[in-house]
């Protein structure tokens, strides 16, 4: 008791002692003083804090990834892109005459739609008669020498793509076809 009581004075004697040991903090029944100084509370204080920006942190990451990561919900036409893509072919292939040195010539072209939505395949099987006479006309009014480079076929199936698209535009609303592709390419 004795032992607890000198280190009491001593506390007690430093400044701002009172404000660092209280009754309270002295365990008698042992008769050893357990002094508890009161920067504990700032170290609890610190360890709410950092729990509750941690935990805000988790939360509102959560929501990012629930809620943010969605396309379907905040953007329609970017959710169309997580569907596979649907290839459809234009048969029979498409037969055209163009221009040539010298003599008439003739292009046959296979053509394979990627769309993403089974009724844009469906509307295009219903306007096959319009995009097909379309496609012939555009190929018609090409000549040798555009059709013969590669940078000539890139153009073409461009011009094709936007063909079909303006068809299946004017008709349904909706042009739907994402690209076209050549599955062959003869020039005769």
């Amino acid at each position: 008791m004795r032992v607890a009581r000198h280190l009491l004075n001593t506390l007690q004697r430093r400044k701002g002692a009172r404000d660092m040991v209280g009754k309270d903090d002295l365990n008698l029944a042992d008769g050893v003083a357990a002094a508890r100084p009161k920067g504990g509370a700032l170290k609890l204080v610190l360890i709410i804090l950092v729990a509750v920006l941690l935990g805000a942190g988790a939360v509102g990451g959560a929501l990012y990834f629930v809620l943010g990561s969605d396309p379907a919900t905040t953007d329609p036409a970017a959710a169309d892109t997580k569907r596979p893509l649907i290839y459809k072919a234009l048969e029979p292939e498409l037969l055209g005459n163009i221009d040539g040195p010298g003599r008439v010539r003739f292009v046959q072209v296979g053509v394979v739609m990627a769309m993403r939505d089974p009724k844009v395949g469906e509307a295009v099987d219903q306007h096959t008669p319009v995009i097909r006479n379309d496609l012939i006309m555009l190929l018609s009014g090409k000549t040798y020498e555009q059709l013969n480079s590669a940078e000539g076929k890139e153009a073409t199936r461009q011009e094709m793509l936007e063909t079909i698209r303006d068809v299946l535009d004017r008709n349904t609303g909706n042009p739907g076809v994402e690209s076209i592709y050549f599955t062959s390419f003869v020039m005769q």
